[in-house]
């Protein structure tokens, strides 16, 4: 009871997260040992999400159900290249950001088909795909001018524009493209 003069026995646990390195903290006294030694019965090492593999595509459906429903839209399906985007993208801000994302697109997107251009920007442009730091110049440069005309559905001048190139010198570099595959 509260203001009782009259102790009572309870029995709690307490869940406590946070994405500090708390051993390092209290070597360097910016935290307190005793809470820490006090709380950390069993811990709980949980990767950042980027590093989760397919549990990004399994939160990502979980989400398009979820946000479908409540909004009264039909789940959306992701294309394969948007799933692969999805999966090397770094997420700095974890589960909730994708939360966000999917949300925005089962919100925003009018079909069922959900494509690397629905995606906000700075995931299309920034998530590492393919074989990495083992690809050519080359390589990078096309999957780059893939990803910016697939940003503006194709219009070459807007890409052109992105890029800061001319019109022709883009045109040259797609051919140059076709002629690899």
């Amino acid at each position: 009871m509260v203001g009782s003069t009259r102790s009572r026995k309870v029995d709690v646990r307490i869940l406590a997260s946070t994405n500090k390195d708390l051993l390092h903290l209290i070597k360097s006294g910016a935290f307190s040992r005793r809470p820490l030694f006090r709380l950390n019965v069993v811990t709980i090492d949980l990767p950042p999400l980027r590093k989760r593999g397919n549990d990004i595509l399994l939160l990502a459906q979980h989400f398009a159900r979820q946000f479908s429903e409540t909004s009264g839209k039909p789940t959306p399906r992701f294309s394969e290249e948007a799933l692969q985007v999805l999966k090397n993208y770094h997420w700095p801000g974890n589960v909730r950001e994708l939360e966000n994302v999917i949300q925005r697109l089962v919100v925003m997107t009018d079909g069922t088909l959900i494509e690397v251009p629905d995606l906000p920007s700075l995931m299309r442009f920034s998530a590492l795909r393919g074989e990495g730091f083992n690809r050519t110049l080359a390589e990078v440069e096309a999957e780059y001018i893939r990803n910016v005309l697939a940003s503006v559905e194709g219009n070459k001048t807007r890409a052109a524009e992105i890029l800061g190139i001319d019109r022709k010198t883009l045109r040259e570099k797609l051919k140059l493209d076709q002629t690899k595959e």
